[in-house]
């Protein structure tokens, strides 16, 4: 017979050691997880309360009283929503550009005066632009405010910029009585001009003090090509879309500075230039002298009543340099060459460079 196994005894006290030790391991295990638990759903709720607070914010909690309208479409735009949505310095508030409003909210509850809050439109234009530069000093195109022509010429953020356009709001805010204040803000904002502009066109902001600049509208070439439905800012808003012109004037100039004179966007005039007419800046195997030193020597930049953009009738503009070939090009008929047809240009047909190797003389 076979001999019963003596290490039955000593495999059963492994196996209830084992046992026990995994039962001492899920306890610990359980233990810890019901201590942890708490604690991790109170740093959850923390994150989720951190994370809902800036969405949570409300603007003009002591403003909205008495300017309503003006607070619900402030929160709307660009700077209401970084107040709503940002905790650092970039949170723009009413506080920040009108101050601690304690003493006004104390005083408005028995008179309607304007004391204990900042107006900017009447405070000096540096000290105002001192509040913008605040948060868009940071800002690449305001780089070159300070020293700038328009900085140089006592202009203020406001001469160009209106953040809640208050006269527009009165105006719409009279044909929709009907509407609730929100429902009135959302419906405001939506026809306010883009960059809260004075005028719903970057041309029309621009032409109110450069009026000169207004007639190349209307002249037989020019870079202020008009839209369809063009109606000189007055009526330029349509199917939410703005009617405006195709090249505008921040185009090519830069309004807070600029790299060059004239307030261009451009280090030369030249450089502005070849943003578009790209095939005129060579290298060429023949190169019209005036054209690479600068393209105002033959044309204008807003508009004239010449073709191409030019200052003078073509061949009164070749003969200011190419006198001497006058009497090289005889009449005939009673007709000049010069101003017959494309007057130069009718063999010198690439007036602007060649790279044939026989348009020495631009005729190819």
């Amino acid at each position: 017979m076979r001999e019963p196994d003596r290490e039955s005894p000593s495999l059963f006290g492994r196996r209830a050691l084992i046992l026990s030790t995994l039962a001492a391991v899920s306890v610990v295990a359980l233990l810890l997880s019901s201590s942890l638990k708490p604690r991790a759903t109170a740093q959850s709720s923390q994150t989720t309360s951190s994370r809902q607070s800036p969405q949570q914010k409300i603007i003009g909690r002591d403003c909205r009283q008495c300017h309503q309208v003006i607070v619900e479409s402030f929160a709307l735009d660009a700077h209401g929503k970084s107040g709503k949505f940002l905790s650092d310095t970039r949170a723009s508030v009413c506080e920040s550009c009108h101050g601690n409003s304690d003493k006004h909210a104390e005083n408005s509850t028995r008179t309607k005066s304007a004391e204990g809050t900042i107006n900017p439109a009447k405070i000096p234009a540096a000290e105002l632009n001192q509040t913008c530069l605040a948060c868009h000093s940071m800002d690449r195109s305001h780089f070159n405010w300070k020293g700038g022509k328009h900085d140089r010429a006592d202009m203020s953020c406001l001469s160009c910029h209106d953040i809640h356009h208050v006269n527009m709001m009165k105006r719409f805010g009279a044909n929709l009585t009907d509407k609730t204040g929100p429902e009135l803000a959302e419906i405001i904002n939506g026809r306010l001009p883009e960059k809260e502009l004075l005028n719903f066109t970057v041309e029309d902001t621009c032409l109110r003090c450069h009026g000169e600049i207004r007639k190349a509208l209307f002249q037989r070439s020019t870079h202020l090509f008009r839209t369809e439905g063009w109606t000189d800012g007055r009526l330029a808003k349509r199917n939410d879309q703005t009617v405006g012109l195709k090249v505008t004037c921040t185009s090519c100039h830069d309004p807070h500075g600029g790299e060059a004179k004239k307030m261009l966007a451009a280090h030369s005039t030249n450089e502005l230039c070849y943003t578009c007419h790209a095939e005129k800046r060579g290298p060429l195997l023949w190169e019209h002298p005036p054209v690479q030193e600068n393209c105002l020597t033959c044309h204008t930049s807003h508009g004239s009543n010449n073709v191409k953009l030019l200052t003078r009738r073509p061949h009164q503009l070749c003969q200011q340099c190419h006198i001497n070939l006058l009497p090289r090009h005889q009449t005939a008929a009673g007709f000049d060459i010069f101003t017959f047809n494309r007057s130069c240009m009718n063999c010198h047909t690439n007036i602007h460079g060649s790279n044939h190797p026989s348009g020495r003389a631009f005729t190819r």
